[in-house]
C-alpha cells in the first residue's frame, strides 16, 4: 500500500504557526480587487500523535477554510505548517535523507460535511473506493481486496461494492467517504462538520466509528465543528475561533467545564437542556 511508514514518535501530527487566510473583494465594472478578506487570522495549534483535537465555533469564523488551507485547497497567505516534523510546500511534505518528497494527501485525509455531494452519484461503490490506489499504479485486485476490507471495518456490506450512492442512507454515505479516506492509510483525517447533516443517533455511531479507527490505526484527527455535544464526546483538546481568530484552547475537559473566555462561555450557553 501507499504509506506503510510508522510516524516518527514524540512528533506531533500537524504543527501549524500563524496561518492566515485572505480572500480578495472584488467591485468596479472590471472586477478589480478592492479589499481583502481575512477568513483566518494568525491561528497557531498542534494536533497531537493519536489524538484529537476539535476547532469549535459558529458558522463563518473560519474553521473550515483553516482545515481546507491544511491540505492546499484554498491558498495561505503566510504562515506555515508542518506535518509530523516535516515543513509542507506546494502540497508536498519535505523529504528527509534521500527519500522523494511526499504528497500530503498521502499522509493527510480529508472527509467533507456532505456525503452525498462528495461522492460521484456515476460511480459504483466499487469504482470509488479502488480509484485512490488505482490512481497510486496498485493494482485493481489489491485494491478491490483494500475496498472489501474497509467496508467491513465500516459496517458496510461486501455485497454494497456494486451499488450507486443514491442507494445508501446519509449514515452510511459518511461511511463510504470514511472508507474511501481510509483507502491510502493515512496517518491524520480532517473531518469537516461530518455529523452535521444527520440523525443524532447517526450522530453517535460515526462518532463511535472515528473514536475506534483512531484507537485501532493509531489516527490522528482533526475535527471541526459547531456543535458543542458532539465535540465532548470526541475531543481530547478543543481550540476556538472567533471571527478567524483563536480565542480559547486547551484541553477538552478544562475548556467544555471551565471557560475562560466570554465566547466560549455563550457558545457552551447554547446547549440544549431538558428541563422540567
Amino acid at each position: 500500500m501507499p504509506n506503510q511508514q510508522a510516524a516518527p514518535a514524540g512528533v506531533p501530527a500537524i504543527e501549524a504557526s500563524g496561518l492566515t487566510v485572505r480572500f480578495p473583494v472584488r467591485g468596479g465594472v472590471f472586477g478589480k480587487v478592492k479589499d481583502y478578506f481575512t477568513a483566518v487570522d494568525g491561528v497557531s495549534f498542534t494536533l497531537e500523535q493519536g489524538k484529537t483535537l476539535s476547532v469549535v465555533g459558529e458558522s463563518g469564523c473560519g474553521k473550515s477554510t483553516l482545515v481546507k488551507s491544511l491540505v492546499g485547497l484554498v491558498p495561505l497567505a503566510s504562515g506555515s505548517v508542518k506535518i509530523f516534523g516535516r515543513g509542507v510546500q506546494c502540497g508536498k511534505i519535505a523529504p528527509e535523507g534521500g527519500e522523494k518528497p511526499a504528497r500530503v494527501c498521502d499522509v493527510v485525509q480529508m472527509v467533507f460535511q456532505d456525503p452525498f455531494s462528495s461522492l460521484n452519484p456515476r460511480q459504483t461503490v466499487e469504482e470509488i473506493l479502488t480509484a485512490p490506489l488505482v490512481a497510486r499504479k496498485v493494482t485493481f485486485e489489491k485494491a478491490r481486496q483494500r475496498a472489501v476490507e474497509l467496508l467491513e471495518r465500516v459496517s458496510i456490506p461486501h455485497g454494497a461494492m456494486e451499488k450507486f450512492p443514491h442507494e445508501f442512507s446519509g449514515g452510511q454515505r459518511q461511511r463510504l467517504c470514511i472508507a474511501r479516506s481510509l483507502m491510502v492509510e493515512p496517518k491524520v483525517l480532517l473531518c469537516d462538520e461530518v455529523t452535521s447533516a444527520l440523525d443524532v443517533s447517526v450522530q453517535a455511531q460515526i462518532l463511535h466509528l472515528l473514536d475506534d479507527l483512531r484507537r485501532d490505526l493509531g489516527l490522528s484527527i482533526l475535527f471541526i465543528s459547531h456543535d458543542m455535544q458532539v465535540v465532548r464526546a470526541i475531543s481530547d483538546d478543543v481550540l476556538v475561533m472567533y471571527f478567524g481568530k483563536v480565542v480559547e484552547r486547551g484541553p477538552a475537559d478544562s475548556v467544555l467545564t471551565d471557560p475562560q473566555h466570554e465566547y466560549t462561555k455563550k457558545l457552551l450557553s447554547c446547549v440544549p437542556t431538558i428541563r422540567k
